[in-house]
């Protein structure tokens, strides 16, 4: 019943009609009455004293009419009933247009795109709306953008904004979007509300086989008052189905970080939608440069993804744009023909090793091996410069200009350490632990729980591997799923995979957030942020720096006893990598493994990658540090005008702010997928002073589209109305409508019953009494 309401809690005014009838009750209250020779004169008739009571209950009825009346004109109710076919309210309708912004609404009838289409329909639907009505805009991409947030009345805005909309690119929730529109509609008054849904048939937007989201969505749309109506249009009726497509998924780097000439592997998935085998030919790129000695033909089966891997070594310094092209021209949907990833190439990766150990021969040392692997005096040209400081000299000022740090059995630090080495890995740097026969549970608690580095994995004790065993405990090949490792997984015969392991800590894994004493998390910068209007952001835009409980580490490699090797965490925009076993000779025999350098290299590199993620999803924050603590001076003062172009060649401006001594350009969300280059808006020499790659969900490659059960699934409970065109859906929104708000109505009535009220009251002091002429005459004179 409360569902006919716009205000349903105004009901709660209904209680005044009890009001007039407490004053009738007082009023009839017994007064002492005082003899008066000419009162009987006054006297009225028998007939006289019925008709006084029956106009006072009439006038008791119309003031209790008259409350109630107020009190439901509060109330907003509205109605829907087949007697009101036809009546229109004018000024009584709230739309929220959601536009379609993924790939395959870059399909073309040979003269616009569906995107096109879309936008231009919605303008039309403008003109068919009356004075009042109101209007806001989602563009629905990974996550929802509301172009116009709050619904507007300013018509000519709105055909302002979705001129603004980009050209469509990478995957559309529209689920999530139409979940997005509820929501907007449930801050609305009026009494018809409408979310018009515009896209092709494709169905990986709708997921419908995600019964659990859509009882969610059902919920939601049980928010408003009024339960909005969700039309879905066709935009691309008349179109047929896509037969053939081939696609490229996302470049899986093997790191982000490198040196020049240090191989870096990456894989990306080429997939035939189509039903027929087709050979493609890719093309690699790097900086725009084609790589001729890298292309490649790869025949994909029907309905089916072949992998490509391939290796590159870079030769200049600074972010370099990996693209991978699909040469197929004919192809119906281009936009997915490419793909790219950004790999960030220094001269050298600077690593600080920090040894615990008191004896002076240095062979002693945990670091001794690592050391020599990664300072090689031969090597003129060393990809990692690695220096050796003892634990009980290392202050904050070591770590100044330093990308990873390595604690090899380190059981104890300098007071205040342990907050600088979280503050140091929370600005995006790596820290890489390992453990070994001096550690202890109490010292590792100290170390790492108690700061905040690791605060979620405890020790329990060190487990030996049976002497008497017939096969060594060695790493699970399979467990080798981090990008980073492909390489000792994949390559025949890794001495990795032969390393024998006789000792190793087990770990207990608990829920426990960081203690009271510990630094507060920072934010990471990387985490998605809300997508909002696509507006120039303020120099002093700041990302947000709220505290968030610490995750469990990610097991990266296990041992075949199915006990965790290596973990990583993350800290801050910072990585910590956690080794249950040592790097020397210890605990187990890695270090006369060939692949024992690789490792190290390898890790390092996947620490100091923390710092500089240049690969993001959808709707991530993009951060670069311009100057570091060390070098700040330098650029102290200098004229920082730096702007994003994003991928639909637009500039947005970059936030230039210092965090931890650091100055840092920042764009707070990614709206759009593709390619940012950072630049200097003054003066504009054309160079990127860096580059990122957003990149989004690949499952909008698949071209399929919606079947008949997949439609009986999402018009289940009347949560959509799939309609064939703008002029479909303006007869069945337009052509019975029937629901009418009834306070204007209620309003009228109010003041009908206030001014019979009024009437009736002056009608009972004046004549009620008047019943004979002496009675009349009396009345006068008292009157005189």
């Amino acid at each position: 019943m409360l569902q006919f309401f716009l205000n349903p809690i105004m009901l709660a005014g209904l209680a005044g009609v009890s009001l007039p009838v407490l004053a009738h009750l007082l009023s009839r209250r017994k007064y002492d009455i005082v003899p008066w020779g000419a009162m009987q004169f006054l006297n009225p008739s028998r007939k006289t004293r019925r008709k006084l009571k029956l106009e006072e209950l009439l006038l008791l009825l119309i003031r209790i009419l008259a409350v109630a009346l107020l009190a439901l004109a509060a109330s907003r109710p509205w109605i829907n009933s087949g007697f009101l076919t036809g009546y229109r309210s004018a000024g009584s309708r709230d739309i929220v247009f959601v536009i379609d912004g993924s790939n395959s609404m870059s399909r073309s009838d040979g003269l616009t795109s569906l995107h096109q289409k879309a936008l231009r329909r919605a303008e039309e639907f403008l003109d068919t709306l009356q004075p009042g009505d109101t209007v806001a805009v989602i563009d629905a991409r990974d996550r929802p953008v509301r172009i116009v947030e709050t619904p507007l009345q300013d018509l000519a805005l709105i055909r302002e904004r979705l001129k603004e909309i980009p050209p469509p690119a990478g995957a559309a929730d529209l689920q999530r979007a139409c979940e997005e529109a509820v929501g907007i509609l449930g801050r609305c008054s009026n009494g018809a509300r409408e979310v018009i849904v515009l896209t092709d048939r494709q169905r990986c937007g709708w997921s419908p086989g995600q019964e659990s989201s859509w009882k969610r969505f059902d919920d939601v749309l049980r928010f408003p008052s009024v339960r909005p109506a969700l039309w879905v249009v066709d935009i691309s009726a008349g179109l047929g189905a896509i037969r053939q497509n081939v696609s490229l998924g996302q470049i899986d780097m093997s790191r982000d970080l490198t040196v020049p000439g240090f191989p870096v592997g990456f894989h990306v998935a080429v997939t035939n939608a189509g039903q027929e085998s087709t050979d493609v030919s890719l093309q690699i790129l790097v900086n725009g440069q084609r790589v001729a000695h890298l292309d490649e033909v790869v025949s994909v089966p029907a309905e089916s993804e072949v992998t490509v891997s391939q290796t590159i070594r870079f030769s200049s310094l600074g972010t370099n744009l990996v693209t991978v092209r699909v040469a197929l021209p004919e192809d119906a949907l281009p936009a997915d023909n490419e793909s790219h990833a950004a790999v960030q190439v220094t001269s050298a990766v600077p690593v600080l090793l920090v040894e615990d150990s008191t004896s002076a021969d240095r062979t002693q040392w945990n670091t001794f091996f690592a050391e020599l692997a990664l300072t090689n005096p031969e090597n003129k040209s060393p990809w990692i410069r690695a220096r050796t400081v003892r634990s009980t000299d290392l202050t904050p000022a070591a770590l100044d200009g330093v990308a990873a740090v390595v604690l090899a059995d380190v059981t104890s630090l300098p007071d205040g350490m342990d907050k600088a080495l979280h503050q140091f890995a929370a600005r995006g740097n790596g820290i890489f632990v390992t453990l070994g026969k001096r550690t202890s549970p109490d010292s590792f608690r100290r170390m790492y729980i108690d700061s905040g580095l690791l605060p979620t994995v405890q020790l329990k004790r060190v487990r030996t591997a049976d002497p008497d065993a017939g096969t060594p405990v060695t790493v699970a090949p399979y467990s080798l799923e981090a990008s980073w490792l492909n390489r000792f997984r994949e390559r025949k015969a890794a001495s990795l995979l032969q390393a024998a392991f006789t000792q190793w800590w087990l770990l207990d894994p608990v829920t426990a957030t960081p203690l009271d004493n510990a630094p507060t998390k920072p934010d990471d910068g990387n985490q998605p942020a809300p997508v909002a209007e696509d507006r120039d952001v303020p120099a002093t835009a700041a990302i947000s720096t709220a505290a968030s409980p610490a995750a469990p580490p990610v097991t990266v490699a296990q041992l075949i006893s199915g006990d965790p090797l290596l973990l990583q965490a993350s800290c801050g925009r910072g990585r910590v990598l956690l080794m249950t076993s040592n790097i020397d000779t210890s605990m187990n025999n890695l270090v006369g493994t060939p692949d024992y350098v690789p490792f190290l290299h390898e890790a390092l590199f996947q620490m100091a990658a923390s710092r500089v993620r240049r690969n993001v999803d959808f709707g991530q924050p993009l951060l670069t540090v311009l100057a570091t603590a060390a070098d700040r001076g330098d650029v102290a003062g200098t004229d920082q005008s730096l702007v994003f172009q994003t991928p639909d060649d637009r500039v947005r401006t970059a936030g230039v702010e210092d965090r931890d001594g650091e100055l840092v350009a920042t764009l707070p969300a990614t709206r759009f997928p593709g390619v940012y280059h950072l630049k200097q808006l003054e003066p504009a020499d054309g160079s990127a002073i860096d580059t990122f790659v957003v990149n989004y969900d690949h499952a909008e490659d698949n071209p399929a589209e919606l079947t008949g059960d997949d439609r009986a699934r999402l018009l289940a409970n009347d949560r959509l109305t799939f309609v064939d065109s703008m002029d479909v859906l303006k007869e069945q929104m337009y052509g019975h409508e029937s629901r009418s708000e009834l306070w204007a109505l209620l309003l009228w009535m109010f003041l009908a019953m206030l001014t019979l009220e009024v009437w009736m009251t002056r009608r009972l002091v004046t004549k009620g009494h008047a019943d004979t002429p002496l009675q009349t005459s009396l009345l006068q004179d008292a009157a005189e």
